[in-house]
């Protein structure tokens, strides 16, 4: 008979539990990572998502959360490029996540003729302005007579809650309207 050797045995049993914890370890580490995304992307959209703006303004309009937060995205988007750095950081500190509300603002193509009335003056400006919140707004699915009632709801908020400079500013920052 034939006698085996002891390190002949060892090696393949060595090889197989060192596949197996290969495999497992990077099976685990793939369901870690998957578990890591799915909880940075709940945190991040939660964020906007219970807000109390968004939930007031959802309110106050009949609309959804994330139909809110893409008008006032829009609406916040035009506010900070017609204000001053400085007033826009007042607004900031009274809506802290505003840049969240921001990066949901559709994004428009401009066309040449847009982009030249915003370089001729204010009533240039406003009119790019105009169309571009008109544009968004269709593109979210609202018509640009709630432009008002989103602005109106907006001030509102933040006049109930202590930041009637904030409300001024961006009524300033949206005066076209």
């Amino acid at each position: 008979m034939k006698r085996l050797n002891k390190h002949a045995i060892k090696l393949p049993a060595l090889c197989v539990a060192a596949l197996l914890t290969i495999s497992s370890t990077s099976t685990f580490a793939q369901d870690f990572t998957q578990s890591l995304n799915k909880l940075t992307q709940k945190s991040e959209s939660k964020d906007i998502q219970s807000n109390a703006l968004t939930s007031y303004a959802a309110n106050q309009l009949g609309l959804s959360e994330s139909t809110v937060n893409s008008g006032l995205g829009s609406l916040f988007k035009v506010a900070k490029d017609n204000l001053s750095q400085e007033n826009f950081a007042l607004i900031s500190k009274a809506i802290p996540d505003i840049n969240s509300y921001i990066a949901k603002a559709p994004s428009i193509s401009t066309s040449s003729l847009t982009s030249l009335l915003g370089s001729t003056g204010d009533a240039g400006k406003a009119a790019a302005n105009i169309s571009y919140l008109d544009s968004a707004f269709k593109k979210i699915g609202l018509s640009k007579e709630q432009l008002p009632a989103m602005l109106d709801s907006v001030t509102g908020y933040l006049d109930k809650n202590g930041y009637g400079d904030a409300a001024g500013l961006l009524k300033e920052g949206l005066n076209f309207l």
